[in-house]
């Protein structure tokens, strides 16, 4: 259970994220290797994988290759499918330190939910290139911070470096440490979701000046609030306590929206909770030492608790993994290998 992640050499995904000979023929064939499909078929010894026009036709143990195509011998090797970061900035920041090349923050500026990352993505990132090359072909790229609490929607994207890289808008991402504390976070976060609800039950009579002239949130930001409440699209609380979790999971059954935990440091304390609320969770098997007050039960055993209560989790590592290093991913499924989660499942989560 603990092999190394540093033995995989080549993604079945590969038709979505290379360049050159391997994107541009028409049949390629990955053959002999150990292939984790993560599906019904499980893990195919000796297996191989048939790519026809840039897409995977077909996976199995007995496939007969056919004439002509190029084919990748993968004896000794592991092939598994492309990786995925869950919360990066891939697409939105080339250069940390230059304003000019990052587009992921809607600080000073009157967007907070309505800002939208689908907007600034940049198709032709090196940074995008070159965690490709590593073997990540998918990510959700998300908004960083704004003034307030929502800090707006993120985007799914495959990290194909053309004009069409985002599959769908991405969730609605959420800090309630910014409201100042604790008491603050939770009583504005539920004010808000109440007023977005009566502005959107009652828009018509609002727009005629006839309705309250007190809300929190502008009109625009209202708006991209709509879709959260009616569960049309996911938020994310980038929580990490015990408390909060429990307030995260309360928040989802008082509104009926859809929640994702992301941090969730002291997540294994409450993973029966997790669990039984169906709350999924993003988390950094790295996580370890307390980062705040919030966190001061973090472990290294995280996603193996997690995982053995039935949590869906997802690994999502911070700083430079977040972007220029966002293919660690799979450093840290091998982290969480090495305190006792399950070789497949770390996979699954990235």
């Amino acid at each position: 259970m603990r092999k190394s992640f540093v033995k995989i050499l080549i993604i079945a995904a590969v038709a979505l994220s290379v360049g050159g000979n391997l994107a541009s023929a028409k049949i390629l064939a990955i053959k002999g290797g150990t292939i984790h499909t993560l599906g019904k078929k499980g893990t195919l010894r000796n297996g191989v994988i048939l790519i026809e026009n840039g897409r995977i036709k077909r996976v199995g143990a007995n496939i007969s290759i056919p004439d002509g195509a190029e084919v990748i011998d993968a004896t000794g090797k592991i092939v598994v499918p492309g990786f995925m970061h869950s919360g990066s900035y891939l697409g939105l920041s080339e250069i940390s330190l230059t304003k000019d090349s990052n587009e992921h923050s809607a600080k000073k500026s009157p967007l907070s939910a309505a800002f939208d990352v689908r907007y600034g993505l940049k198709s032709n990132s090196v940074v995008v290139a070159d965690n490709r090359r590593h073997g990540l072909t998918h990510a959700i790229s998300q908004p960083s911070g704004s003034d307030g609490i929502f800090s707006g929607s993120g985007a799914v994207i495959s990290l194909t470096n053309s004009p069409d890289m985002v599959f769908a808008k991405g969730p609605m991402i959420a800090n309630p440490a910014k409201a100042g504390n604790r008491n603050l976070g939770w009583g504005k976060i539920r004010l808000i979701l109440d007023q977005v609800t009566y502005y959107n039950d009652n828009r018509s009579r609002i727009m005629k000046g006839e309705g309250p002239g007190d809300f929190l949130l502008t009109s625009y930001n209202m708006d991209a609030l709509v879709p959260v409440i009616k569960g049309r699209q996911k938020l994310v609380l980038m929580v990490d306590s015990v408390d909060d979790i429990r307030q995260a999971i309360a928040l989802k059954k008082d509104y009926g929206i859809d929640v994702i935990i992301s941090g969730a440091a002291e997540g294994w304390q409450v993973a029966q909770e997790l669990a039984a609320a169906k709350v999924p969770v993003l988390i950094n098997p790295q996580t370890n030492l307390p980062s705040s007050f919030g966190a001061l039960a973090s472990s290294f055993h995280n996603a193996a608790k997690l995982a053995e209560a039935g949590v869906e989790f997802a690994i999502s590592p911070g700083g430079m993994a977040r972007n220029h290093n966002a293919f660690m991913v799979a450093q840290m499924a091998g982290l969480a290998v090495a305190h006792g989660l399950d070789w497949d499942r770390a996979l699954r989560a990235i």
